[in-house]
């Protein structure tokens, strides 16, 4: 779904499919230079990463193996819970591999940091984290991090975000206008 199927909807768009698809091939080249000779896991966090974790992992000119993970931090009006629950779990043994978690926005990074100490505990031989956005106020994680873009606050839709299960199709990243928040 193109931006103009939902124009009314949206207060702006941030980056078109272009401008993202560019950024996800320019951090796959970076991560490729970091992890030459290396086959990487990738762990998509569903549902919002489903997108840029395949477009991630088909920009990377290396074997790739994609494992998922689900979880909750937020309750149904968006706001933090303060606590992650884990939805489902991943089914890739990650021992002495190397890992990157593929996120497509750090907020709180509440469940980023939940994650990352989930992950530690599996002893892979490397873990990292590559996020398309990133919150200014979100905090620095203990490992490597890969940003796209960094992002101002407002309810950012498409491109796998969503609003109550909605534009998670629309092919671009954009701000949710005040008055479709209901």
């Amino acid at each position: 779904m193109d931006a103009e199927h939902v124009a009314g909807d949206l207060e702006s768009v941030l980056f078109s499919e272009e401008q993202i698809l560019l950024r996800v091939g320019e951090l796959a080249a970076t991560i490729g230079k970091d992890y030459a000779g290396r086959e990487i896991v990738l762990v998509g966090v569903l549902g919002g990463a489903a997108t840029f974790t395949v477009d991630l992992a088909r920009a990377l000119e290396s074997r790739v193996e994609i494992g998922w993970m689900a979880m909750r931090s937020y309750t149904t009006s968006k706001r933090s819970s303060g606590a992650v629950r884990l939805l489902k779990d991943l089914d890739l043994d990650i021992e002495g591999r190397d890992v990157i978690i593929a996120e497509t926005v750090i907020d709180t990074g509440l469940t980023m940091s939940w994650l990352i100490a989930s992950l530690h505990q599996r002893r892979p031989a490397s873990l990292a984290v590559c996020a398309l956005l990133r919150r200014p106020h979100s905090p620095a994680f203990d490992v490597p991090t890969y940003v796209g873009f960094d992002v101002d606050p407002g309810l950012i839709v498409g491109y796998g975000l969503d609003y109550r299960g909605q534009y998670r199709n629309l092919r671009c990243a954009a701000v949710l206008a005040p008055h479709a928040v209901r």
